[in-house]
């Protein structure tokens, strides 16, 4: 009786650690991210690129999708003459746990948007929802899958469970969403390959 005694608590503790973890990590990016009027988690940047023209800023942002290995789209959709891009995008496994021979995969699916013109860029990564896998090790037919919305999720909706788990998974799709603005905004700025490999002559 005293040993189960023990392992509850030690469980319980485990869990409050857990939880004062999350809560550090929430805390660390406090202010960084915002829910927008529709209800979900958008990323704003606009880039000033006065030397560049509408179709090399276009062309810019088109190549990011190529040579970025971390952005491969799901779909792509292009419109060049309204200089639009909009490209589905997913993060891989931004959280994973298991208890005993049960585990979770969180994926994180996001839209990024980019609109050009003249001298100018907008960027918008707008975080949609999570794919949950969950099963065991044992179960050969592999795990099930479910989707739930970002913004049904905590810390986006306060009430929303499982704090720990998607907490920290929210976390790290804000980790990487930043990361992934930043590179985009780099490649609109600077071009995707080095300027004498882009102006060599190939022949």
């Amino acid at each position: 009786m005293r040993y189960i005694l023990l392992f509850l608590l030690l469980g319980a503790f485990t869990a409050n650690a857990q939880t004062r973890k999350t809560k550090a990590l929430l805390k660390e990016i406090k202010n960084q991210w915002y829910v927008d009027d529709a209800g979900a988690v958008t990323y704003q940047r606009i880039l000033e690129l006065p030397d560049l023209g509408h179709y090399e800023v276009y062309s810019r942002a088109l190549n990011f999708f190529i040579y970025d290995s971390e952005s491969q789209p799901l779909r792509l959709n292009e419109d060049k003459v309204l200089g639009r891009l909009v490209a589905e995008c997913i993060y891989e496994n931004v959280h994973t746990s298991s208890v005993f021979m049960n585990y979770t995969n969180l994926h994180s699916l996001y839209i990024i948007r980019v609109d050009v013109k003249e001298g100018r860029a907008r960027i918008l990564l707008t975080l949609t929802s999570y794919d949950i896998e969950t099963g065991t090790t044992e179960d050969e037919s592999g795990p099930s899958v479910g989707n739930v919305k970002i913004s049904q999720t905590y810390p986006a909706n306060e009430m929303g469970r499982n704090k720990t788990m998607m907490g920290k998974a929210f976390y790290y799709t804000h980790i990487r969403a930043q990361a992934t603005i930043d590179r985009l905004s780099k490649a609109m700025e600077e071009g995707n390959v080095r300027p004498s490999l882009q102006h060599s002559d190939w022949k």
